[in-house]
């Protein structure tokens, strides 16, 4: 058995199963089911125009199929490090750590996500401007080919550049961002919760606008998203976000007080203590009950 196809049919599998599809899903329109189970189990060796087709079918690059786990899981504790890093304010650190990875760093996916981190701090600390920083994250979307070379990396990358409008009052730069993204397809469980994340930007967004109408509309989609895939990652803030824009509109109190309740009990769930005592300290009022008060 061909080493080679072994490889590429167990990285087929794994991205298969990690989307929760069954074979008979990926396969639909592009060859049988039977042929796709020769190919994960390496039987098969599939031709370029089909490995392209399964490709898209997964919205993941051919590479990924010869690329190893190892380099992914590096991907992630990299990531992860800096994220740490910039959480504690040590932009010395972050920026140390960076270079000696761009000196040692081939992987072009975890470069891509160097620099990306490092544009991101340097606007951070002013070494930067906001609008230095966008025109060259855009560039690394665009040189890169990146919506098809890591469609995760290249959303991330674009909603922070809607952060970076919002954050500096450029609100419909920042809508027209959050629309080309709304406009892609999110065929798997990981690109739909990454879509709910960009929804409770959007709203963010929506909120500096003071489109309250608006607001309530998202967040209902948001809401109704995150309990389709029973992803409470945003669902507190999504009710939070509800009960503000209620509030705003001057609503009944029944309804804000559902909206400000659900989102501290979902708060209290998943041990999110400072946004539950925020609604505690302020929003008591106006919420069915509060452990505070007990």
């Amino acid at each position: 058995m061909n080493q080679l196809n072994v490889s590429i049919g167990n990285e087929i599998k794994r991205i298969r199963q990690k989307r929760n599809w069954t074979q008979s899903e990926l396969c639909h329109g592009i060859c049988s089911q039977a042929e796709i189970s020769k190919i994960e189990n390496g039987r098969n060796s599939p031709t370029v125009d089909l490995l392209q087709q399964i490709a898209e079918r997964l919205h993941t690059p051919v590479s990924s199929f010869f690329v190893d786990e190892d380099k992914k899981t590096d991907f992630r504790m990299i990531d992860q490090e800096i994220i740490q890093l910039t959480r504690q304010n040590l932009n010395a650190e972050i920026f140390q750590r960076i270079d000696q990875y761009l000196i040692e760093e081939t992987n072009k996916e975890i470069i891509i996500l160097l620099r990306y981190h490092k544009l991101i701090i340097e606007e951070k600390t002013n070494i930067i401007d906001y609008r230095t920083c966008i025109s060259q994250l855009l560039n690394i979307t665009a040189e890169e080919k990146l919506i098809e070379e890591s469609f995760l990396l290249y959303l991330r990358i674009q909603m922070s550049i809607a952060i970076l409008y919002t954050n500096y009052g450029e609100y419909r730069h920042a809508d027209s961002i959050y629309m080309m993204l709304f406009e892609n397809e999110y065929y798997t469980v990981e690109y739909k919760k990454m879509k709910l994340k960009i929804l409770y930007n959007y709203i963010r967004n929506l909120i500096k606008q003071k489109d309250f109408s608006a607001i309530l509309k998202e967040t209902e989609t948001a809401i109704n998203e995150s309990n389709h895939l029973d992803d409470l990652s945003y669902l507190g803030h999504f009710y939070y976000q509800r009960g503000y824009a209620l509030e705003q509109l001057n609503s009944s109190l029944e309804l804000i007080q559902e909206a400000y309740t659900l989102a501290y009990g979902i708060f209290l769930a998943t041990e999110n203590t400072s946004f539950a005592t925020i609604l505690e300290d302020h929003l008591s009022d106006v919420m069915h009950f509060s452990l505070k008060s007990i």
